[in-house]
């Protein structure tokens, strides 16, 4: 289609041989470079004006038309049409018509006006065969012939030869395409080096123009040194090739520097010969920085969209071309030597699978809908096997009659799994407040915008409805004394409050209440406003009822606590003048020969009262201390035989006054409780059975084996009891009518009993009849494997003799000398104790009434024995023990507590700070002497 370009090459050729013809002229060469360079629209016709051949500006702007397309048809529309249509056909007629303003309608429809001239190429071009036309068209400004110059032309007949006419015309037409497009073009003579140039050089350099030209050194001297090199090489490829060559250059002006692209060719004369170098050269400086703008901008965008992450893409419809830039390669984890995929690879490939059928549906409405719009995330799959998000922005638009669809992508896929996470904690918080009870709330600026979940109205025992209750309603539900406490929900400045939590009851359907927690908070928007309420709801009677128990234990404990103490006190108080009472009473008794019938019946009384009175006392403290769970027990094992003989000893007396005789039966098994504790329950057991016997009963003690436990059985022949009087047989001081009968007893025995048998893991059952006996069965944990003590084998049915076992526990008297100092601040206890130890031992005895004399004392006599009361009126009893331990003079005498604390956290503490024994009182006058015959060395006891 280059018929131009073509006829310019075989115009010059590597090295033409001599020939006749005349040289070429330099316009030729001049439209050759203009042809490829220039920024006007060139085309050839024929004689019919039907193109041949159009330049590539000319595609750019109207596009490239087919070969044989009518000049005429791209005429546009209206008057232009008729001007455009006069100026070919008076051209086409070889009128001169000059420069004429005309329009050219583009492929979009729009008017490109432009300034043209038209000029026939025979002889002035060299083209053989038929005639063709060079049409230049410039783009601005367009020029406007004078109708009457087209149509009067017909008029002028040209008064030059054909030939002149012919390169005249061509010469006109080349002044005017290098004007309009300001084309500078040169030749430089080989010979002399001297350049003549045109207007629009002088232009480029700021110069004046010259009629004389420029010499080389002058045109270098305008020439950066920098480019010198390669303007210098481009020169001598031409002169060694003949061909032509380009170079680019800076050329001063003023200060400035202009960038400038020049071509250059030979000159040959007749016989071949170079004679000169032509050339054209176009300043390019603005079309330079113009590029270099766009170039940064478009390197700005890249390195933003690079940093934020940002994938640009871009789909020709027409072509089906997928163009990526850097970060969509880098997004997808695609190496970028592979190249963008196609659009349908995309889709099928690289999109997840769930996701394709979307993708498709949007490429296919982007792909037929103007204008349209797409914004969606979508997962992609890369190759190294990770699923990513990314959300694509896309848009359809029409360029050039085309369709295309610019995008952007960027990886979301943080952001979408921070979503999911909250969106599943979210389901987990609303799961676990539904499986916990919570129940939610939301309230709005609005007051009837109140929202309540399901689990409100169940908390109520309501059943779920479509709007939750108004606030009348719900408030009525409140219980009227927590309403002033529950939320305030009918202030009208609710919504601002600080946040609120509040504890109250709700009416159930049946009338209950239940107790309620609530909990709200304001939500505040980014300027610090409120705009909503939330809340919470639970349940929290359990709780409540909880703490009810707790405080209600508490208060017990402290109760049982002031109870205990209390009591501790009174059986102190109680004690101290009981041991003044039996004391002297049993020294009394030892001489009762000396005393008539009736002082001795007096003496009893007084001692029988006594001993009632400590055991009243005595069995208060152990239902309290059971009842406060303070009792301790040794459980150890513990032979039934020789705890029965124990037992038997101690109500020997009762009963043999009450002439009721005691058997044993089975009793060679051993259990598993506290010796003492088990006696005691024995002593009790066997005392009701003396006490509501009859004269000539008996009772009976014994036990058998049951899986590894054991039956421990108390049966008397006595009155018996009913169901009503069985049903209240363990209630403390319930003595079921026997206050009535002169019988003594409190009360609290049998309460004791069931307290002490279950504290050993046992268990106590009673079985009776009225006139037929009662029976009593203790299940023990048993001991298995040990052997029974030769002592436990004693035959059955056999009456315990009272006074053998009486005289059994008389102690020997002291032998020899001693020392015993009685550190005691009650004069009455003072005197009892003297009188026992004089009395009964040859030990020497001092008193002191206070724990600093006693210490004192102590330290200068160094006694055998200190016995220490608890209560001192300066120092107590652990201080006076603490500062005797401390000295070494004292350190190693015997210390014996004598108080009447006698319960047994107190008896436990003092053994633990080091007392050698604890002997309560009222003092028992065989027990005394026995523990001053076992603390005592024997040495220092006689007769």
């Amino acid at each position: 289609m280059r018929l131009f370009q073509s006829s310019m090459t075989s115009s010059v050729p590597d090295r033409p041989a001599p020939t006749s013809t005349a040289p070429e002229p330099l316009p030729s060469q001049g439209l050759a470079l203009l042809w490829s360079l220039g920024r006007e629209l060139l085309a050839i016709t024929d004689g019919q004006g039907n193109l041949l051949d159009t330049n590539p500006r000319f595609g750019e702007v109207l596009g490239t038309p087919a070969v044989g397309t009518a000049l005429a048809s791209l005429l546009a529309c209206g008057a232009h049409a008729a001007l455009g249509q006069r100026f070919v056909d008076a051209t086409l007629h070889g009128e001169t018509t000059g420069r004429t303003a005309i329009a050219l309608s583009g492929p979009d429809g729009s008017v490109v006006p432009v300034s043209a001239l038209g000029t026939r190429l025979t002889d002035a071009a060299s083209i053989e065969g038929p005639a063709r036309w060079l049409w230049l068209m410039h783009e601005e400004p367009p020029l406007r012939a004078p109708p009457s110059r087209i149509e009067n032309v017909a008029a002028h007949e040209p008064e030059v030869p054909e030939l002149a006419r012919s390169s005249a015309e061509a010469n006109e037409l080349l002044k005017l395409a290098t004007d309009l497009a300001q084309i500078s073009v040169w030749r430089q003579d080989l010979m002399t080096g001297r350049f003549m140039l045109n207007d629009h050089w002088y232009a480029i350099s700021g110069l004046a123009p010259r009629a004389e030209g420029m010499s080389f050194d002058q045109v270098r001297d305008l020439m950066h040194p920098d480019d010198a090199p390669e303007v210098i090489a481009s020169v001598r490829q031409t002169l060694a090739t003949g061909k032509p060559t380009d170079s680019r250059a800076r050329y001063r002006r003023g200060k400035e520097w202009r960038r400038v692209l020049a071509r250059r060719a030979l000159q040959y004369d007749a016989q071949g010969e170079p004679v000169a170098m032509v050339g054209v050269a176009m300043d390019i400086t603005d079309q330079l920085e113009e590029a270099r703008r766009a170039s940064e901008t478009a390197r700005w965008l890249e390195l933003a969209a690079n940093a934020a992450g940002v994938g640009v893409w871009f789909h020709e419809a027409t072509t089906g071309a997928f163009s990526w830039n850097e970060q969509m390669f880098a997004l997808h984890g695609r190496d970028p030597l592979l190249g963008p995929p196609t659009l349908r690879n995309w889709i099928d490939e690289i999109i997840h699978p769930d996701d394709r059928a979307k993708a498709k549906a949007e490429s296919q409405r982007l792909g037929s809908v103007p204008g349209a719009r797409l914004e969606t995330e979508l997962r992609i799959l890369r190759p190294d096997g990770q699923t990513r998000w990314i959300a694509t922005r896309a848009r359809r638009e029409s360029v050039d009659g085309r369709h295309q669809v610019f995008g952007v992508c960027f990886d979301v896929t943080e952001r979408v799994l921070t979503e999911t996470a909250l969106r599943n904690a979210n389901e987990q918080v609303a799961l676990a407040a539904r499986g916990a009870g919570i129940g939610t709330w939301e309230r709005g600026l609005d007051p009837d915008s109140l929202v309540w979940d399901a689990q409100m109205y169940r908390l109520r025992g309501l059943e779920p409805q479509d709007r939750p209750p108004c606030v009348d309603d719900i408030l009525a539900l409140v219980h009227p004394d927590d309403r002033p406490r529950s939320p305030p929900i009918s202030s009208p400045d609710f919504l601002d409050l600080p946040p609120l939590a509040a504890e109250f009851r709700v009416r159930q359907p049946d009338g209950s209440y239940r107790w309620l927690a609530s909990r709200a908070t304001p939500i505040k928007d980014a300027s610090g406003k409120v705009i909503r309420r939330v809340g919470v709801n639970w349940d929290i009677t359990d709780a409540k009822n909880a703490e009810t128990a707790r405080r209600e234990n508490e208060l017990a404990q402290r109760e049982s606590q002031a109870k205990s103490r209390f009591l501790a006190r009174m059986s102190h108080e109680l004690r101290t003048p009981l041991n003044a009472v039996l004391g002297f009473a049993q020294l009394l008794a030892l001489e009762a020969h000396q005393l008539d019938d009736l002082q001795r019946g007096r003496l009893t009384h007084i001692r029988s009262a006594g001993e009632h009175l400590l055991a009243l006392i005595d069995e208060v403290l152990d239902l309290s201390s059971l009842e406060s769970g303070e009792i301790r027990l040794a459980i150890e094992p513990v032979p039934l035989a020789q705890v029965v003989q124990e037992a038997f000893a101690l109500t020997e007396s009762q009963a043999r006054q009450a002439g009721v005789s005691l058997h044993t039966g089975r009793l060679d098994l051993i259990a598993n409780a506290d010796r003492i504790r088990l006696r005691q329950i024995l002593v009790n057991l066997l005392s009701n059975a003396i006490k509501y016997n009859q004269i000539g009963g008996s009772a009976l003690v014994e036990a058998e084996p049951v899986g590894d436990r054991l039956r421990l059985r108390v049966s008397d022949t006595g009155r018996g009891l009913n169901a009503a009087q069985r049903a209240h047989l363990f209630e403390p001081f319930n003595r079921l009518g026997a206050e009535r009968e002169n019988i003594e007893g409190t009360g609290i025995g049998l309460a004791i009993v069931k307290a002490l048998v279950e504290c050993m893991q046992g268990t106590v059952s009673v079985s009776s009849e009225p006139g037929l006996g009662t029976m009593f069965e203790i299940d023990l944990p048993a001991q298995a494997g040990l052997p029974m003590p030769a002592s436990a084998d004693s035959p059955p049915d056999r009456k315990v003799s009272v006074a053998a076992a009486a005289l059994a526990r008389v102690p020997a008297g002291p032998a020899g000398g001693g020392s015993l100092l009685y550190i005691e601040d009650n004069a009455v206890n003072v005197l009892l104790v003297e009188e026992l130890v004089r009395s009964f031992t040859t030990l020497s005895i001092v008193s002191e009434g206070t724990g600093i004399g006693g210490v004192d004392r102590a330290r200068a006599m160094i006694p055998d024995l200190i016995l220490i009361d608890m209560q001192l009126p300066d120092i107590d009893g652990f201080e006076v023990l603490a500062r005797l331990r401390a000295d070494p003079l004292t350190a190693d005498i015997g210390c014996v507590a004598l108080s009447a604390n006698a319960m047994p956290e107190d008896i436990s503490r003092a053994r633990a700070a080091g007392f050698n024994d604890y002997w309560t009182k009222p003092i028992d006058i065989d027990a005394f002497l026995s523990g001053l015959a076992r603390v005592l060395e024997p040495a220092q006891v006689s007769d």
